[in-house]
């Protein structure tokens, strides 16, 4: 059976990574092209680079149509499982994209996680900025569209999460379900996402914590994500996740 799904383009996207992603043939990204009557460059960074050709150009936040039978990510799945482990890692940095890697540093030791509102540049120890790849990006993916509020991206009414919106108000349970339901909906809309299991929240005077199994198109097993948000009024990846607390 043939049907069609719809993919958000996101940031770093290019016309190959997607292929790979959802048909596990980076070859088949020229299909992927006419089927969306797209031209070079096919994916620009910029509402204005698009407007050059908009009716043959996508940018970040745009729809792009993919033809695809149900058992596209199955086959993905078992092909990722055939292929030593080599193959693997490299398969997932081209399914799950490469980018910068700006989240800032772990803190000391005891620290609740990063900083949401400091995003920074590192040294590869080469002369070059680190960049990540493959899951390491998934998880910063969608820590960025966690902390940006929806519609605040200029052109991209669609991508970010109304966390902010959550974030200050009395840490009751029901405000914490609210803002849990919330965090799951905004990562859902990455379409390098597959399922998402919710592991629970907790509650603690004015800290709020909450733990997903993120489930990608490039893996069957799934990996943690883990938030928190105190009195400092942020959202931040939490390192010092304990599923015991969770509810």
């Amino acid at each position: 059976m043939v049907k069609f799904r719809k993919k958000i383009v996101s940031y770093g996207d290019t016309m190959q990574a997607i292929a790979q992603q959802e048909f596990g043939d980076m070859s088949r990204w020229v299909e992927l092209a006419r089927f969306n009557n797209l031209r070079y460059p096919y994916i620009v960074d910029t509402v204005e680079e698009k407007m050059v050709n908009p009716d043959h150009l996508l940018t970040i936040g745009d729809t792009l149509m993919i033809r695809v039978s149900e058992d596209t990510e199955a086959e993905l799945i078992s092909t990722l499982k055939r292929t030593n482990e080599f193959d693997q890692e490299e398969i997932y940095a081209l399914s799950l994209g490469k980018d910068l890697d700006i989240l800032p540093l772990p803190k000391q030791f005891g620290s609740p996680g990063w900083d949401a509102e400091i995003l920074e540049l590192k040294d590869d120890g080469k002369g070059d900025v680190r960049t990540i790849r493959g899951i390491e990006n998934l998880k910063q993916s969608l820590y960025i569209r966690l902390i940006t509020p929806l519609g605040s991206y200029l052109g991209h009414p669609r991508y970010g999460s109304r966390v902010h919106e959550y974030i200050g108000k009395k840490n009751t349970e029901e405000n914490a379900s609210l803002l849990a339901v919330e965090i799951e909906r905004a990562m859902r809309t990455d379409g390098r996402v597959r399922n998402i299991e919710k592991l629970g929240h907790s509650i603690s005077g004015n800290t709020f914590t909450a733990a997903f199994k993120i489930f990608s198109i490039a893996l069957d097993e799934a990996f943690i994500l883990a938030v928190r948000a105190g009195e400092s009024g942020r959202l931040l990846l939490d390192d010092n996740f304990n599923e015991n607390n969770m509810r």
